[in-house]
């Protein structure tokens, strides 16, 4: 890695550079001057003093940013750098930093002596300065402090009468503003009343169950006798009818709600309270012969998560 071309970029970005063993690279500025009636922008030359050198990683740090290789080795190349400069001056060479200038020795001593191309300086500062020739404008040919007068530049004082306007409504920003809130109110109320309608369709399409009695099964001469605990109630004396307690509730108003939706589908249900807080929602069906049947189906249908029993 070329450590004399880093050591240039480097004092250019930051002003100084540290070599260890070597020295110290410093750009110093020299102060502003004033002649002929124009402020002459302060000058920057770079300088470099040869002493044992401070330890800054800032450098190496640098050089290993833009090499893609770690500290310690950018640490190691710039010590090799300052070891071998040293060891070129004892001989009488040279070593040049690029763009900035050369280290030398001159009669036994180590010397930098800077480019004579290197000139760094910031842009001047004008002076503006009102000549008596100029006291009379050229327009109009009035004077400057009649142009001034004319600017009616004053100074509020105690007798002004000092009027405050009410602030003014931007009504279209109103308008716009007004039309965004209506148009949120009316799709939020178009929202509400389609899920409420579509509620209201799916419940009167769901499929009531039907209250035919299912047709007798054939018996089976071949068929094993079935197992005792699960043999089907027959009734007996054959009654016309059953009634099934489907539902309970606790409050009056939602055993009414249930009892008008089911009828409205057809269903012969009755309520039948038992007390305040426990009232019965009854359904009656034509009276077969398979009851387990009938009970598990109302309770898939009626009540997936309670039980369905045989009031008569």
């Amino acid at each position: 890695m070329d450590i004399a071309k880093y050591i240039g970029l480097f004092l250019v970005k930051y002003q100084y550079c540290n070599l260890p063993n070597l020295g110290d690279f410093a750009v110093v500025k020299k102060a502003a001057s004033y002649s002929d009636g124009q402020v002459k922008a302060p000058e920057y030359e770079v300088k470099f003093a040869f002493s044992g050198g401070l330890i800054d990683d800032a450098f190496p740090n640098f050089i290993a940013t833009n090499e893609r290789t770690s500290i310690a080795n950018a640490a190691n190349a710039v010590k090799d750098f300052c070891t071998q400069t040293k060891l070129t001056l004892a001989e009488g060479g040279t070593v040049v930093i690029p763009g900035f200038g050369k280290f030398v020795q001159t009669n036994g001593k180590n010397d930098f002596i800077p480019d004579q191309n290197i000139h760094v300086e910031t842009p001047g500062i004008p002076i503006f300065k009102i000549n008596t020739a100029a006291t009379r404008s050229s327009i109009e040919g009035e004077t400057i402090a009649e142009l001034h007068e004319k600017m009616k530049l004053k100074e509020p004082s105690l007798q002004d009468d000092i009027v405050i306007k009410p602030p003014k409504i931007n009504w279209s920003k109103v308008v716009v503003l007004l039309l965004i809130v209506g148009a949120v109110v009316a799709l939020v109320g178009v929202a509400i009343w389609y899920m409420n309608n579509n509620k209201e369709q799916s419940e009167t399409t769901a499929a009531p169950v039907s209250n035919a009695a299912p047709p007798a099964a054939t018996p089976n001469t071949n068929a094993v006798d079935p197992d005792t605990t699960v043999q089907p109630v027959v009734a007996a004396g054959t009654p016309g009818s059953y009634t099934f307690a489907i539902l309970n509730f606790k409050d009056k108003e939602s055993a009414e709600k249930k009892e008008k939706q089911l009828k409205g589908f057809g269903h012969d249900v009755a309520l039948n309270p038992v007390s305040d807080s426990n009232i019965i929602l009854t359904i009656t069906l034509p009276a077969v012969s398979d009851t387990l049947a009938t009970k598990d189906s109302l309770r898939r249908f009626f009540n997936p998560r309670g039980e369905v029993n045989i009031v008569k």
